[in-house]
């Protein structure tokens, strides 16, 4: 399959997934980012231990996405460092520190909300934190093979492809509701997509294959 009819397909795929969160009700909605809240937070305590600082790249979501406004609540609370991604030119991304009474003001370059504070590298985070202890990938769909279906700018991407010249194990996850997990290899790969090793649903952490058969 050639670029561009991955594109095509892709921008197919978007309209169907956007559509698809859409219509769901927002009882449903919020159903499901209280599930995803307890398997992010189940996942840090599992795979990470006590919190005591340590630092989480999260984002603040904009309905229908799965909502992340309680987690990262929940995870102020139970002591993390969050942080939050700023859109900035060149589809680069730098990112805030995020609290429960940060002051929010729409993006100048995406559908999006983002604090008003201190931007950084993440360069100078890891220079003041080590590691991080997880980046959370907003997408419309992943499949098992690790492709995620973003939004279209690569804003992610491009961060992850940096990140992992740094950190190759970084543990980052994608974040989306139970049916964007897609069975085997459903979603077209370029070369610039950032394979996924793991996802968040509201049901489960899903260890997923890329580089492999998906399984």
């Amino acid at each position: 399959m050639g670029p561009m009819s991955i594109a095509a397909s892709k921008e197919e795929a978007r309209a169907h997934f956007r559509a698809q969160r859409q219509a769901m009700p927002p009882a449903v909605r919020a159903r499901a980012a209280d599930g995803l809240r307890t398997q992010v937070r189940q996942w840090l305590r599992d795979q990470r231990g006590p919190a005591d600082g340590e630092l989480v790249a999260a984002y603040l979501s904009m309905d229908p996405e799965p909502g992340t406004t309680g987690l990262l609540e929940s995870l102020t609370r139970d002591g993390y460092e969050v942080v939050v991604p700023i859109c900035e030119p060149d589809y680069q991304l730098s990112w805030c520190r995020w609290h429960t009474d940060s002051e929010l003001r729409r993006s100048v370059r995406a559908p999006l909300l983002e604090p008003v504070g201190q931007r950084s590298h993440f360069s100078e985070l890891l220079d003041h934190h080590g590691a991080f202890s997880l980046v959370l990938v907003p997408g419309l769909a992943v499949d098992r093979s690790g492709t995620r279906l973003g939004q279209g700018g690569g804003y992610y991407d491009r961060f992850l492809a940096q990140l992992r010249t740094i950190v190759p194990d970084v543990p980052a996850a994608a974040y989306v509701y139970d049916h964007e997990l897609l069975p085997g290899l459903s979603l077209g790969r370029t070369e610039l997509d950032m394979p996924q090793t793991g996802v968040f649903t509201p049901s489960a952490f899903h260890l997923l294959h890329p580089g492999g058969e998906a399984v």
